[in-house]
């Protein structure tokens, strides 16, 4: 492993049931003027920089992975052209119909004047976004990344993709981010670490559209393990992107089994029973660092269409004279 080394310093999760929780992190303009979705970004974008205690006017990056963007608010804007012709058009809706709407909408909210990229893609947004984050801490390319996914799944497209054999995949609603930055970085201004990143790989395996790919070999896991300078054998884990799609599952299930044999660690989805979305990577990756103890932990995810994401967590214990703590800066501990 060169470069940087990346600690996670923050965390935080909305699902899409604690309306009250994000009604409580934005304000009276901010709840008028932005779309669902939108909202529950920007709630779990502060509940991560919260956690962190992180001033961003010495700079932040933000990475945002979903699956549909506001498209909600883009079949609405639609439904109102195609219902009254232009006076339907609404305004306050048109700039909720570009896929980067949330990252552009947190990235005011929460003034990450850095690099803001959006990525657009089925099952894996979230984890490619905080894998992409640490590739880019780890370079140097940015000081410090809120990173992680949002998605509010529209019921026309869901059943859309179910007819094009997408899979009956279990979709819910919600938004959830952590805070990267380097090692040294966080050190320097006394942050609290919740765990370190040591390993990220993303790849692409051969499949149809919407398709399961044949082979079980993982070229994404090893390049993980790999860059971790770690072997299957450290793996305590594995956070897995089951969500009821019992083919892809089946095909996720082999491709660990074969990068990890001939050890088998205990494996769990935090995406049931409510329901995928994307920013259950960030809930995934930072329950990953809390319970990893003196091992490693694995979160994996690949799509149908054969996109595949590796992410290798260390405990904060793994870190030598970190300041640690425990939890995550979740809805549920704010109702509390």
């Amino acid at each position: 492993m060169t470069g940087h080394r990346v600690v996670i310093t923050g965390a935080g999760v909305v699902d899409g049931h604690a309306t009250g929780v994000v009604s409580r992190l934005l304000d009276e303009s901010e709840a008028r003027r932005l779309s669902r979705v939108c909202r529950m970004t920007v709630a779990a974008g502060r509940l991560a920089l919260t956690e962190a205690g992180l001033d961003t006017d010495r700079g932040l990056a933000l990475l945002v992975g979903t699956e549909f963007g506001d498209m909600v608010s883009t079949i609405a804007f639609v439904d109102g052209f195609l219902q009254r012709g232009t006076p339907g058009l609404s305004a306050l809706l048109f700039p909720h119909t570009v896929m980067n709407t949330m990252a552009a909408t947190t990235a005011i909210a929460v003034s990450a004047r850095d690099l803001s990229l959006t990525l657009n893609a089925p099952t894996v947004a979230g984890e490619l976004a905080i894998a992409r984050a640490a590739a880019a801490v780890r370079a140097g390319r940015v000081g410090a990344c809120l990173a992680g996914g949002a998605d509010e799944p529209p019921p026309l497209v869901v059943a859309t993709l179910r007819e094009a054999g997408a899979g009956a995949e279990v979709r819910g609603e919600g938004a959830g981010f952590v805070v990267l930055e380097s090692l040294d970085a966080a050190r320097a201004r006394g942050a609290r670490i919740l765990g370190e990143i040591v390993g990220v790989a993303w790849r692409a395996l051969a499949a149809r559209p919407h398709g399961i790919g044949r082979s079980p070999r993982s070229r994404a896991i090893a390049a993980a393990l790999d860059e971790a300078g770690a072997s299957s054998a450290e793996i305590g884990c594995v956070y897995t992107s089951a969500s009821g799609d019992d083919r892809r599952e089946v095909w996720e299930g082999a491709l660990i089994d074969s990068a990890l044999a001939p050890h088998r660690p205990a494996r769990r989805s935090l995406s049931l029973p409510a329901g995928r979305h994307s920013g259950v990577a960030a809930r995934a990756v930072a329950t990953a660092a809390s319970e990893a103890g003196e091992r490693l932990a694995l979160v994996h995810a690949v799509a149908r269409g054969g996109s595949q994401v590796a992410i290798v967590v260390a405990g904060p214990s793994r870190v030598a004279g970190s300041r640690t703590r425990k939890g995550l800066a979740s809805a549920e501990a704010l109702r509390a």
